[in-house]
């Protein structure tokens, strides 16, 4: 008897032995199973006949090839091509395609790729925004500078001249209704940011100058700014009154990240002041919008971070793409299945448009 049990001992042993080993293979199989789902999404690859700059919208992209802007869909589908000649450049938006080659300025449909406008300015156009109600303009020189607003078909409104200053940034807001422009003022001792605020065809609403710190982002909060600055981030009204109890100090750290296709209250993203752009990557992501502030770290260094609806989307190139949803302590990723060099940005239905050279790869990640 006891000879007999030992021999039946080795074949239970063995057969716990496969049925644990099945039991594990099942599962393994059901977790490379789902990592193979996610890292082998259907994605599309466009061949472009030359890449010379690529903005993505919310329904696809929008390229310069040396000749023509054009757009494309998600699905690859080319939307619209118009001859735009050398030496183009191009901002594009949900609102349109904004274009420009020297003194030439071209404001084109983002449905149809019918231009609105076409006209010489009176000197070279260093670049123009167009916004729901209204046209930006920025013209040189870049020391100087005038900003000239249009309506949508070109009649002008008004100018801005910009003496002894800089322009950093500008855009609209409030529902297009409003203008703002910051502009770096380097004439005396200390280079110093302001943002300044104005009703187009009217005066200016309210300037904002900040002498504790540099500006260097514009964000909406419903009726508010929010200035990121190399401190802090600090929240004005309009007409550039502060609200301290809302002030937030962000020392060590730089807004890496923002959702610009939410124009009332995005995410941003922030890093660590040492690993924005450093070799390694960024890994430490802190998140912030309203009172959202939370941080998370991304299993691999990234070279590129993309803030989009509640989600950051960090890119290595090492092949894998990390997201960090806002308000969740968890960090997923995924295996990416194409090389790529370049990460041009998300669109509204969470398309990835990565870049090799003048391949286009357009990946679901949803």
């Amino acid at each position: 008897m006891e000879r007999n049990r030992k021999e039946r001992l080795p074949w239970a042993i063995a057969l716990l032995i496969v049925t644990f080993t099945i039991v594990i293979a099942l599962a393994g199989g059901r977790i490379i199973s789902n990592a193979t789902h996610r890292s082998s999404y259907d994605y599309k690859a466009v061949q472009l006949a030359s890449n010379r700059k690529l903005q993505v919208v919310d329904d696809g992209f929008v390229y310069y090839d040396g000749s023509y802007i054009g757009a494309v869909t998600t699905d690859g589908r080319v939307k619209w091509s118009y001859l735009i000649g050398t030496n183009a450049d191009f901002a594009a938006n949900a609102n349109g395609v904004a274009a420009w080659a020297g003194d030439m300025l071209t404001l084109i449909d983002s449905q149809t790729g019918t231009p609105s406008f076409s006209g010489a300015m009176e000197t070279d156009v260093l670049s123009a925004t167009i916004g729901s109600r209204y046209t930006a303009v920025l013209l040189g020189p870049e020391y100087n500078s005038t900003i000239v607003l249009m309506e949508q078909g070109g009649r002008r409104i008004n100018s801005i001249t910009l003496n002894s200053q800089t322009v950093i940034e500008y855009g609209f807001f409030s529902n297009g209704s409003l203008l703002w422009l910051m502009s770096l003022d380097t004439s005396g001792t200390v280079p110093s940011c302001t943002v300044n605020t104005y009703k187009p065809g009217k005066e200016m609403v309210g300037s904002i100058h900040d002498n504790e710190q540099l500006m260097y982002g514009v964000v909406f909060q419903s009726s508010y700014f929010c200035c990121a600055g190399d401190t802090y981030l600090k929240v004005y009204d309009y007409t550039g009154k502060e609200d301290k109890s809302r002030r937030r100090k962000v020392y060590g750290w730089y807004m890496a990240a923002l959702d610009e296709s939410v124009l009332d209250n995005p995410l941003m993203a922030f890093v660590p002041n040492a690993q924005y752009d450093s070799e390694s990557g960024m890994q430490d992501v802190r998140m912030i919008r309203s009172d959202l502030d939370q941080q998370v770290r991304m299993p691999y260094g990234c070279q590129s971070l993309i803030a989009r609806n509640d989600r950051v989307y960090g890119f290595s190139t090492e092949g894998y793409v990390a997201i960090a949803t806002q308000g969740s302590p968890n960090v997923y990723a995924y295996a990416l299945p194409m090389l790529f060099d370049k990460v041009y940005g998300v669109t509204a239905n969470n398309m990835a448009i990565l870049g090799n050279g003048n391949i286009i790869y357009i990946l679901n990640l949803s």
